[in-house]
């Protein structure tokens, strides 16, 4: 499993923990939906301030979503 599907699995995980789906979550992060989806698509698109705002919101680790190996 590579480094961005860890990442994807960490944030769908998540997500559904949260109970939030892609486009509240595109909304949420002022993004449209399509640019959601290729952020989550590559997940190295993501800026340091969009990659800590997407933690905040679904309560996991900015450390641990980049160090993820």
């Amino acid at each position: 499993m590579t480094k961005n599907e860890k990442r994807q699995e960490m944030i769908r995980l998540a997500m559904a923990k949260k109970c939030i789906n892609k486009k509240e979550l595109s909304k949420t992060l002022n993004f449209s939906y399509p640019t959601m989806l290729s952020k989550l698509k590559d997940t190295g698109s993501f800026k340091l301030t969009e990659a800590d705002n997407l933690c905040r919101i679904l309560n996991v680790s900015l450390t641990e979503l980049i160090t993820i190996k």
